[in-house]
């Protein structure tokens, strides 16, 4: 069981897409790159309020080819699409509290690129969203969402 953002659990989380890709009926022949903005928000202790941590995700006809963090500089690599949402939004999705597509709906998380295409892979999307959601037993060292908000601590 890898700790939460770590080497260990992008690569658990890349197994679990690809474990799934093969039952797929239709995948896109294409690549793609994803990338995944967590900003901090006082609450999570995974990304300190006002810091930022940074994933890119690169889909290769569907399987995941790699997942990691970078710093934040993406220079020379094309972006398809871009996720940019709070750390505890994200934090509640990996821990399965938070249904990803709501998020996005809802405006918690922020989606950049072709919905179209998006829309026309939802059984792909549906693959990548439970990976990250349900597919790794995860460990958190810092703490599970939810998290108490600090007014309620205050109070």
């Amino acid at each position: 069981m890898p700790d939460i953002y770590t080497s260990d659990w992008y690569e658990a989380v890349r197994e679990a897409i690809n474990a799934r890709v093969g039952t797929l009926k239709s995948v896109p022949d294409g690549a793609f790159v994803v990338k995944i903005e967590i900003v901090g928000d006082g609450a999570s202790p995974y990304v300190a309020a006002g810091d930022e941590r940074h994933f890119l995700i690169n889909i290769e006809k569907g399987a995941c080819a790699w997942y990691r963090e970078v710093d934040g500089d993406e220079e020379g690599i094309r972006l398809d699409y871009r996720f940019r949402g709070s750390a505890t939004v994200f934090d509640e999705v990996a821990a399965g509290l938070s249904d990803p597509i709501d998020a996005a709906l809802h405006g918690t998380v922020k989606v950049r690129g072709d919905m179209r295409f998006l829309m026309r892979q939802a059984e792909l999307v549906k693959v990548l969203l439970e990976a990250y959601a349900s597919g790794v037993e995860t460990v958190w060292p810092l703490g599970q969402p939810p998290y108490i908000a600090a007014s309620a601590i205050n109070a």
